[in-house]
């Protein structure tokens, strides 16, 4: 079944490719293309559930950082098995294939036990990999946590594969790219016309409110936000792709720190089906 899915995954990326060259363009998600070694610790989270994939952030030799939402069937809204999740390590290119690529498969995923697919807070989530990513080196590597709280303006990072278009179908990019994420003030995130109030005191809002060129878009969820080069955060909604008052959302990593930590040393293992609690 497994390499079903990743079949499907390359032949809907090599079809993309036969597009036209407009249609190839990053007009929409924009950015620069990453260089090996320089987000070493962004992966990407395959998932049946989810057309475009996911993405996370390697933490540990045995342990990535996604979202919850990433680990969740959309349309029961229960955990997955973590059968059906693979990490995808090492690689700056979805094709063609490079030596320095690690694959692993997941062997638990630890969701915040609050989280709320309503309003998407507590949206994160710690998975285990089957098996020790290798020592690490210049294509894989932890990322550093940020812990400063960090003032509006500040300019940060987000590399991802995301898609050109903001469609059920659509297919991502082939090479990892890098875009400017400027953190936006809460209040002007949470106006009527833009997020209406649900960004709270636990997330951050990054991007811009006018048309953009360079936005996140689908296939980005669970991905991190860099800001001096330490994951800032882990998006968690606002794939506008680009349109006007859509700017990223992420959920606050410096104040999930201590959460993040407990969950390397847990030894049960939820049962897939488990649905979280959605509070009043």
């Amino acid at each position: 079944m497994q390499k079903t899915i990743l079949v499907s995954c390359l032949l809907a990326v090599a079809l993309a490719g036969s597009g036209s060259s407009e249609e190839r363009s990053s007009r929409v998600t924009g950015g620069t293309i990453a260089v090996v070694g320089q987000f070493s610790s962004a992966v990407i989270l395959e998932t049946p559930f989810i057309a475009q994939n996911c993405m996370a952030t390697v933490l540990n030799r045995e342990h990535v950082l996604t979202a919850a939402s990433c680990v969740m069937n959309p349309t029961t809204f229960a955990m997955i098995n973590p059968f059906w999740l693979r990490i995808i390590a090492g690689d700056v290119n979805i094709v063609p294939i490079s030596v320095r690529r690690v694959v692993r498969s997941v062997s638990r995923s630890y969701v915040h036990p609050n989280y709320n697919r309503l309003t998407d807070n507590n949206n994160i989530a710690v998975l285990r990999v089957s098996e020790m990513f290798p020592e690490f080196h210049n294509t894989i590597e932890p990322a550093l946590l940020n812990a400063r709280l960090l003032p509006d303006n500040t300019l940060c990072q987000f590399a991802g594969w995301g898609a050109t278009a903001n469609q059920p179908t659509a297919a991502v990019r082939t090479s990892q790219y890098v875009i400017p994420q400027t953190i936006l003030a809460t209040p002007l995130c949470n106006a009527a016309n833009v997020h209406n109030n649900r960004v709270q005191g636990t997330m951050i809002c990054a991007g811009s409110l006018a048309v953009s060129t360079t936005s996140v878009c689908l296939g980005n969820m669970g991905g991190g936000l860099y800001c001096n080069g330490q994951l800032t955060g882990v998006l968690a909604f606002g794939l506008g792709c680009g349109v006007a008052n859509q700017p990223a959302v992420y959920i606050d990593v410096r104040q999930y720190t201590q959460w993040i930590h407990s969950q390397f040393t847990r030894n049960d293992n939820p049962p897939a089906g488990w649905v979280p609690p959605q509070p009043l």
